[in-house]
């Protein structure tokens, strides 16, 4: 500041006295600073930005800023009359129930689907795990029901309509048991774990392919869950004490299958050759011991799209 006051041969004993001297730096100091701008040249005038031009909504870019009001009205009463579709997925599940080998060791039945429905990798996978899948056409379903009716099987069926998104769960067996898992992984190590007072369950999600509305992606997999237990107490978001009950699970998702099934269609979930060897995941969910006897169980489950359509109410 010095500076500046020397380069402009201002003298201090000229102004008068102390009030004049700060008046007069206060004029300076003004001045500067409403000189500067942002790029360091401290007298270049700032002037302010142009007007951004502005025009009013026209009818075709903005359609109701000149509707009337009957117009509006009859907009509203079209929206209210328009139709909501819901899509449901029915799940019809049948279970045959046979003695040890009639399905695991047996083509009968799997001569009749299509276990190319799935890609070789996981194919090959599964059954080293114990479990064998395939698809079946609807042609496919009377000679196979044919066979079930020959050999006179144990059979139950059961219906669950699902929507929203919310997967199906399928218990295989209302036992809880301590359990011991072994697993064949994809890159051929072998992995074992215990599940103790446990259950069963094939876990279903599902959604329908854009391209066909009447199909279904089906992904398949395990799940082992233990018995509900007590969790520790807590502050929930309201603040009050909570102890919620909590049923831990294992979700087999190496063991998982996607497949799309079309109308009229169905898959299978079987025991393979090593469904019976040790503590595989084909073992514990598709094989048990009965009166002394070793029974094992097949899976046909037939998935269809229902839409309906509502209309919206107010």
């Amino acid at each position: 500041m010095y500076t500046i006051f020397q380069s402009m041969n201002i003298n201090l004993k000229h102004f008068g006295g102390w009030r004049r001297y700060c008046g007069q730096r206060f004029c300076l100091v003004l001045i500067l600073l409403t000189g500067c701008n942002n790029r360091g040249n401290m007298f270049t005038r700032q002037t302010k930005p142009a007007p951004i031009p502005t025009s009013e909504p026209s009818a075709e870019t903005n359609p109701l800023a000149y509707a009337s009001a009957e117009k509006l009205s009859e907009m509203a009463a079209v929206l209210q009359q328009q139709q909501v579709v819901v899509l449901q997925v029915n799940f019809d599940i049948l279970r045959a129930r046979v003695p040890k080998g009639a399905f695991s060791e047996s083509g009968k039945i799997w001569n009749h689907l299509d276990e190319e429905a799935v890609p070789a990798e996981v194919s090959t996978l599964l059954q080293r795990n114990g479990l064998r899948v395939a698809r079946g056409k609807e042609d496919s379903w009377q000679p196979i029901q044919a066979i079930l009716d020959q050999e006179k099987l144990e059979t139950a069926r059961s219906n669950m309509t699902m929507s929203n998104g919310l997967p199906l769960t399928i218990e295989l067996d209302q036992r809880q048991r301590d359990q011991t898992l072994f697993l064949y992984r994809r890159d051929n190590t072998l992995a074992g774990v215990t599940c103790p007072m446990s259950g069963n369950r094939l876990r279903i999600e599902y959604e329908i392919p854009v391209t066909d509305a009447s199909a279904v992606v089906v992904e398949v997999m395990p799940e082992i869950r233990q018995q509900k237990v007590l969790a520790p107490v807590r502050v929930n978001e309201l603040g009050q004490l909570d102890r919620p009950i909590e049923e831990p699970g294992r979700v087999l998702r190496e063991l998982a299958f996607r497949m799309t099934v079309s109308a009229g269609e169905f898959f299978v979930i079987g025991p393979s050759r090593t469904a019976h060897q040790g503590y595989l995941p084909g073992s514990l969910l598709l094989c048990e011991q009965i009166e002394g006897r070793t029974f094992e169980t097949m899976y046909f489950i037939t998935p269809r799209v229902y839409r309906t359509d509502r209309t919206k109410k107010q």
